[in-house]
């Protein structure tokens, strides 16, 4: 996450939003979090970075597996997920937090790993922040991180702003440009991103795995409805948005039930694995 633009959003009312669904947007999330840290393979004594780290989960995770002889450090920009961050961790003695912009804060070098989950796509010059990155590993570090894949691939874009196109037809979809969710879904242009900021054995690889939004049809509704796309279309929608977000969410509810199993309701959904090293 980078420069003042998105300072300015994620310390306003996106970290509030986000907090509010935070258990089923964790349950959503983790599966993807999971593959990146497998991919990553933290050892006991490494020292980690975790890059647009939320309110802890993934920070807290690594300090496990990295054990006490190890360190993990979690930076975002905004300081509300700091501050629960902080507070969640107080028995970690291996977890420390930053309220700092990846993109351009001096990093010491020296850190074993580098892991994200979602959290590389809103930086307002990825080049640089790529480097920046990169610099702050040591040489044959490592990096793993997870990003969305293409918008349409991802049912839980899709559908909400079907249902919402019915009643404002000009909602648009999501940018696959500039600083956004969707921002590196284009696996080519991601490899070259990170190969040019000096990563080697750069691999980008595709990850279907489902997007969980919820028990049933009507938490995965008022979920879908808080979250991504087309929450954020309602949103700006201002009062005509809060009028339409019940309605919204009921022809929803019909759309969703095919997707409801045993494990709750579960759509098909895009992300890309980046793996690399330090020369």
């Amino acid at each position: 996450m980078a420069g003042e633009r998105q300072r300015e959003i994620w310390n306003g009312p996106v970290a509030a939003g986000l907090l509010a669904v935070r258990a089923p947007l964790d349950a959503a999330v983790r599966p993807y979090g999971l593959a990146a840290m497998e991919a990553l393979r933290p050892a006991v004594g490494e020292r980690a970075l975790d890059v647009g780290c939320g309110v802890g989960e993934t920070t807290r995770e690594l300090a496990g597996r990295v054990g006490p002889s190890g360190a993990a450090l979690g930076v975002d920009v905004a300081e509300r997920f700091v501050e629960v961050a902080r507070r969640e961790s107080a028995g970690c003695s291996n977890a420390e937090y930053l309220h700092a912009d990846a993109q351009s804060h001096p990093f010491p070098d020296g850190f074993d790993l580098c892991y994200s989950r979602f959290g590389l796509m809103f930086f307002e010059d990825p080049p640089a922040a790529f480097r920046n990155l990169r610099g702050a590993l040591r040489p044959a570090g490592r990096l793993a991180a997870v990003v969305w894949g293409p918008p349409a691939s991802c049912a839980w874009v899709e559908l909400p702003l079907r249902v919402l196109r019915g009643h404002r037809p000009g909602a648009g979809g999501p940018s696959t440009s500039g600083p956004g969710p969707f921002s590196l879904s284009d696996a080519a242009a991601l490899a070259r991103l990170a190969e040019g900021a000096g990563f080697a054995q750069v691999r980008v690889e595709a990850l279907d795995l489902p997007f969980r939004c919820g028990d049933g049809v009507e938490a995965a509704a008022d979920f879908l409805v808080r979250f991504g796309p087309a929450a954020a279309a309602l949103r700006e929608a201002g009062g005509e948005g809060e009028r339409l977000r019940p309605v919204v969410a009921a022809e929803l509810r019909e759309l969703l039930a095919p997707w409801a199993g045993a494990r709750g309701v579960e759509l098909p959904s895009a992300a890309l694995l980046l793996t690399a090293a330090t020369p």
